[in-house]
């Protein structure tokens, strides 16, 4: 309408304001992944070994030789029940990867860099220590199969994860 005034017609809409400060707050989300890591999630200790009454740390983890059979045994047993921490700590971590390949897809940069296909690797690893230790919990029989691919499986993601936290670091 040519005789209309100039404030009823939208010139500026609320998107086309809100669209510069998108991608530095997705930016800036992302960047927050690894302090929130470190703040919230504290998978060594969740997945440690934990000690007996009476025995150091370090003995339960380097060496059994000086223990007796009987507390050999309880302290295996002990060792062994880690199933339902490598489980917890696992699905954290792996919502950890979610929320790098979410912020990544995001803000457009999972074309610009690699960290996103590592996080899926990441993710993947995960999956088979949350599937390993969940069987495990469910079953109560401790198989040493079945804790070998959990831990192994979920270090494996924790390297993962760290690599691709730090290529979206440097490439970013």
């Amino acid at each position: 309408m040519p005789g209309s005034p100039k404030l009823l017609q939208p010139s500026v809409y609320l998107r086309d304001l809100a669209t510069p400060l998108l991608a530095p707050a997705r930016l800036g989300i992302l960047r927050l992944a690894p302090v929130a890591m470190r703040i919230f999630i504290e998978p060594w200790e969740a997945a440690g070994i934990p000690c007996a009454a009476g025995i150091p740390c370090n003995a339960a983890i380097t060496t059994m030789s000086g223990i007796s059979k009987k507390d050999r045994t309880g302290l295996e047993n002990s060792a062994m029940r880690r199933h339902p921490h490598v489980l917890n700590a696992a699905s954290n971590l792996l919502g950890i990867c979610f929320i790098i390949i979410g912020g990544l897809k995001l803000t457009n940069q999972n074309a610009r860099t690699y960290s996103d296909e590592i996080a899926w690797a990441a993710a993947f690893l995960l999956v088979v220590s949350i599937a390993a230790s969940y069987f495990g919990v469910r079953e109560g029989i401790e198989r040493e199969w079945r804790v070998r691919v959990a831990d192994w499986s979920f270090l494996a993601g924790i390297a993962a994860l760290i690599i691709s936290m730090v290529i979206a670091a440097y490439q970013l």
